[in-house]
């Protein structure tokens, strides 16, 4: 079933909304003690979220992207 155009922006905003904030929480310099994490979970932590990020912008272009056909 396809999405109506406004359903499809709402849905684009909201993937690329969620990426952004997994993105600042990583850049705003994690304090390992105030999380409850190592310094080597923290880490970890970062990369996933980045990776996280990355699909979910991903997600984003090819729902943008669907419309354009």
């Amino acid at each position: 079933m396809a999405l109506s155009s406004l359903r499809k922006k709402i849905r684009i905003m909201s993937l690329t909304t969620a990426a952004s904030m997994i993105e600042d929480y990583v850049e705003q310099g994690l304090d390992e003690e105030a999380i409850g994490l190592s310094e080597e979970e923290v880490g970890i932590l970062e990369e996933e979220n980045k990776k996280t990020a990355r699909m979910l912008y991903t997600l984003a272009k090819k729902i943008e992207k669907s419309g354009e056909r």
